[in-house]
């Protein structure tokens, strides 16, 4: 059984892959990304109606998911365990919805269900499919080892062979201790300086063969090596300063690993602490190097790993805009997306250090927006985000210039 599932889920993947790359970003919009399109099938999920999540009650396996993987003892607290909302733009979004968005069954997945002993099954056949599907279409190693095992063999030279034994228990200090351990023995040093002005991200064995990493890949190797042990992790990403953003690895216990110490002294409060999982690091990864290459496929694969980011959707809007006037549409229906995803008024009144950078990002997306709804001459669409525009950024000179410029 195990066999056959996984050869029809590899099946799958080559298709939904050139489907990816012939259709335009908009259309993906509402799709599963790739590898969360594996996670769901594998967990007998199937996005019939194409609006790019699980909906209750229309027999897309949203019922069955809940009361076999949730966690609870009656079927509101599975429900509820599951149904949760997560983190986009530093707000809880989506919570309660009666939908399963991507982002909740991909968290679900690797905080609840992966490495668990009742379902191995389901580990076993997903962990193959992703494996298979990055290698085959040349993904970016992010937080996964090559084929010849660079990364393996490096580690293994410092913590000895065996160290991944999977019969071999390990508390969760010790695991703690051994990726000290094999961090400290590559002689991994931090980089420092903008990523996006020094060459982008390293994939994962680009950093342990040059020995040097930002936090992000530290995280990343921290999620490989946890992985090896068959501990469940994600990372955690908090605002140091209004400009600095940093990523640890966070356990299923909520501690969090900070292999360079960078938060100790900032003294970031619990709350502003928001889980980020493995594809959506993915989406991360091909926006920063996508920036540095003026690379507008990686932009655009950038939102397909991450699609509810304020960031890879204003800077992928941004690559658009001045190219030509056939992007209009295509703008336009980004920032629908967006919209139709995101409460602006509780992310702009938030309170958190990266507050300044989000209200920045929502600026963008609504003047891009504007530029486009006037360009296709709609003025219906085009007074609904001038009224958004004159209600959250009434003081902003820059934006009562555009609104003068593009009147209908």
């Amino acid at each position: 059984m195990k066999k056959t599932l996984l050869i029809a889920i590899l099946l799958l993947i080559p298709v939904f892959f050139v489907y990816a790359q012939t259709q335009p970003i908009h259309s993906i919009l509402y799709q599963f990304s790739p590898l969360s399109e594996i996670i769901a099938r594998s967990l007998g999920m199937e996005d019939k109606n194409n609006n790019g999540v699980i909906d209750k009650n229309a027999g897309e396996g949203y019922e069955t998911f809940i009361e076999k993987y949730g966690i609870g003892n009656t079927y509101e607290e599975k429900e509820k365990s599951v149904d949760r909302g997560f983190h986009s733009n530093v707000v809880i979004i989506c919570a309660g919805n009666s939908k399963l968005e991507e982002n909740e069954i991909v968290n679900h997945y690797y905080i609840n269900i992966r490495f668990s002993q009742a379902f191995t099954e389901e580990t076993n056949i997903i962990e193959a499919a992703i494996k298979s599907y990055i290698y085959e279409n040349n993904l970016p190693l992010v937080w996964l080892d090559d084929e010849q095992g660079t990364v393996m063999n490096a580690v293994t030279r410092v913590l000895g062979a065996g160290w991944n034994n999977p019969n071999t228990a390990r508390s969760e200090d010790e695991a703690v201790r051994m990726f000290t351990r094999a961090v400290q023995g590559i002689r991994i040093t931090g980089r420092t300086g903008l990523p996006s002005a020094n060459g982008g991200y390293y994939t994962l064995p680009e950093m342990v063969n040059r020995r040097a990493g930002y936090c992000y890949e530290i995280a990343q190797f921290g999620f490989w090596f946890f992985s090896e042990l068959q501990i469940n992790v994600v990372s955690a990403i908090g605002g140091l300063t209004s400009s600095i953003l940093h990523e640890v690895v966070r356990l299923n216990s909520g501690r969090r690993v900070d292999y360079f110490g960078s938060s100790g002294r900032y003294r970031i409060p619990e709350d502003n602490w928001y889980i980020t999982n493995p594809i959506q690091n993915i989406g991360f990864f091909y926006r920063i190097n996508g920036k540095v290459s003026v690379n507008q496929i990686m932009l655009e694969y950038s939102v397909i790993y991450n699609k509810y980011s304020t960031e890879n959707i204003s800077v992928l809007m941004y690559s658009y805009i001045d190219k030509s006037t056939s992007y209009y549409p295509t703008i336009i229906e980004l920032g629908e997306f967006f919209f139709a995803n995101n409460d602006i008024s509780q992310t702009l009144n938030a309170r958190h250090n990266q507050i300044s950078t989000v209200k920045g990002e929502i600026r963008v997306i609504l003047i891009y927006l504007l530029i486009s709804y006037n360009g296709t001459n709609n003025k219906q669409g085009h007074d609904r985000i001038a009224a958004l525009l004159e209600n959250h950024f009434a003081s902003d000179a820059e934006v009562r210039e555009y609104l003068r410029m593009y009147r209908l």
